[in-house]
């Protein structure tokens, strides 16, 4: 067995974060448990190589045509989790907030997310690290990388499903904890943190690490996001009866751990925030945290920027929920700047904004494919509404994040080299500015660290502790949908953060635990429709449109609008054949 380990390995394409090898993601790690495994430093490394692509997905490989499931989005879910959320539209609406999901059976990709083989096999390691005859430091190494692993697999798990059984052990068919009830929430969230806590002692500091293997900064990050979420999830979900504080002061000591270590990247306010996610490399780059890398040299690669810039996944566009949120660039929201042009067209609303609005959303005849087209791609000077042919972007929203300008890498199709960033600097100071505003702690100190870096990297004006702008659109959404207005300092830091991290998947889990799942309820639209721009359209027809003209590209699928249904959504159901194998578990609320 083991000589087959080293063939699978000679012949694979090279090690991941900048890239583990696609190969060992099949590679059946649970089998080796004989005798004459566990020995030698090598065998702990190669046993651990094999959790790279099973969790820095990143794009994905090959044509990364795989479907997430429960979520239902492509493997690129880095790029792709928003299509989901109030953040876009995709061309066939997501059932997934609109009270239409169905559970799904057990197995395999369609597990609906309860799938337990990558614990079993994290598990095995732990069974059976202690044989090889290495130093205590040296195992503690890939010791640290495995409980890395664990706890972020078991944090997804929390998220999507709540309670979760909680393992520490390899089962065979005869365990008895295969038919055991689910551990509850707090337990298995307290020994996400212990054992994080261990990864982060175990694991070597950043530059000590063996090339492309995960340090603990990386683990400082992720408990810089655990904690945010867990704790803001206990505090807004109040029939949990749960403490959030000692996890929003996790949040809080792992973000400070990162301070002085990362920056954000700098250049031009109007160029800067969007070169961040078009490179082959984050090599040296201050912000990167954790990447995926592509190797051409290694012959490895995904099909994201191709695809990405035809939109053939998920064909989406961004929505006006989100457009409405970028401030102008006085630092005022659009219901209040005398600089805001108004909504007679997409061009003058994004006048005066923002920079990050028109490097996330491309304007009109911005982001053309650069010196030929892809066939039906073009869709940069107009683009495609869903009844045009091509490539179709349902709201007119294109979105400019992701898109790689660069033929020579849309032709290497599945072996294409845009690099795929996972954890970045940004989020951790969006992290520590919620965390602290949770705690009572949200200083100018706190802001000016924190939101005002991110600010001042796009020239836009700072945030002042106190002399939030009123903002009585979002208010009124907060008022409609959530049954009240918040703080306006919060309010500015939630928006930061919608801005910041828009289709970078963060944008699902901060409405689950802000429990806003109804702002998904917001009517879809998009641009406002100009008859001289689209004359081949009609209206009524070809295109619908609300009171105020803007496009409405859910108005025959779905007229009555996405309705999320709070009595359940905030977790997914556990899959009926699971329930029907193990009477010990019971369904989650509604399901």
């Amino acid at each position: 067995m083991k000589n087959y380990i080293n063939l699978v390995l000679a012949s694979a394409i090279g090690l991941l974060l900048s890239g583990c090898q696609e190969g060992l993601d099949r590679f059946p790690l649970d089998e080796i448990t004989g005798e004459n495994y566990w020995r030698t430093e090598n065998d702990l490394k190669l046993y651990c190589n094999g959790f790279y692509p099973a969790y820095v997905v990143g794009f994905g490989s090959g044509f990364q045509d795989a479907i997430l499931e429960p979520w239902g989005v492509n493997i690129a879910r880095t790029a792709y989790g928003d299509v989901i959320t109030d953040n876009a539209a995709p061309l066939t609406y997501s059932k997934v907030g609109t009270d239409e999901y169905i559970s799904h059976i057990s197995g395999g990709q369609k597990s609906g997310g309860w799938n337990f083989d990558n614990i079993r096999r994290l598990n095995i390691f732990l069974d059976n690290y202690r044989k090889a005859a290495v130093p205590t430091a040296t195992a503690n190494k890939y010791l640290g990388e495995v409980l890395f692993f664990k706890a972020w697999d078991y944090f997804e798990k929390v998220k999507l499903f709540g309670d979760v059984p909680w393992l520490n052990t390899e089962l065979n068919i005869d365990s008895p904890e295969l038919y055991a009830a689910r551990t509850p929430r707090a337990a298995v969230m307290d020994s996400v943190i212990t054992i994080l806590n261990q990864a982060i002692a175990y694991l070597p500091a950043k530059g000590s690490e063996e090339t492309n293997r995960i340090n603990k900064d990386m683990a400082q990050f992720l408990k810089s996001r655990i904690g945010l979420h867990e704790g803001t999830y206990r505090k807004y979900h109040k029939e949990l009866g749960l403490d959030g504080t000692p996890f929003l002061t996790y949040s809080v000591q792992a973000s400070e751990a990162l301070f002085g270590k990362y920056s954000l990247l700098q250049g031009s306010p109007n160029t800067v925030y969007n070169s961040l996610f078009a490179t082959e490399s984050y090599r040296g780059n201050t912000e990167i945290i954790l990447w995926r890398e592509y190797s051409a040299a290694l012959n490895y690669g995904a099909a994201f920027s191709r695809y990405f810039a035809q939109n053939l996944r998920h064909q989406f566009g961004a929505t006006r929920s989100l457009v409405d949120e970028y401030l102008c660039s006085d630092g005022l929201p659009i219901a209040n700047s005398p600089l805001f042009k108004g909504k007679t067209s997409i061009q003058t609303e994004m006048e005066n904004r923002d920079p990050r609005l028109t490097q996330t959303i491309a304007n009109f005849g911005t982001y053309n494919l650069a010196a030929r087209t892809i066939q039906g791609a073009n869709n940069a000077p107009l683009p495609n509404l869903a009844t045009l042919p091509g490539n179709k972007c349902p709201t007119g929203y294109r979105v400019a994040k992701w898109f790689y300008n660069n033929p020579a890498d849309w032709d290497r199709t599945t072996l294409g080299q845009q690099a795929a960033p996972m954890f970045r600097f940004a989020e951790v100071l969006l992290n520590y500015a919620e965390a602290k505003y949770e705690l009572g702690q949200a200083t100018q100190t706190v802001i000016d660290q924190t939101i005002n870096l991110l600010r001042k990297r796009v020239a836009m004006p700072v945030l002042t502790v106190g002399k939030e702008p009123t903002d009585p659109r979002l208010d009124a959404i907060y008022a409609t949908y959530t049954g009240g207005v918040i703080n306006p300092l919060l309010r500015e830091i939630r928006r930061e953060r919608r801005v910041e991290m828009a289709f970078e998947n963060t944008r699902w889990d901060d409405l689950m635990r802000w429990k806003t799942g109804r702002f998904i309820d917001v009517p879809v639209e998009g641009i406002k429709f100009v008859q001289s721009q689209f004359p081949t359209l009609v209206v009524n027809k070809d295109v619908f449109l609300s009171e105020e003209g803007y496009v409405l590209p859910y108005a025959k699928t779905i007229p009555a609008g996405r309705k999320f249904n709070e009595a359940k959504a905030y977790l997914f159901p556990i899959p009926v054949q699971d329930l029907q194998v193990n009477p010990s578990l019971k369904q989650n609320p509604g399901w």
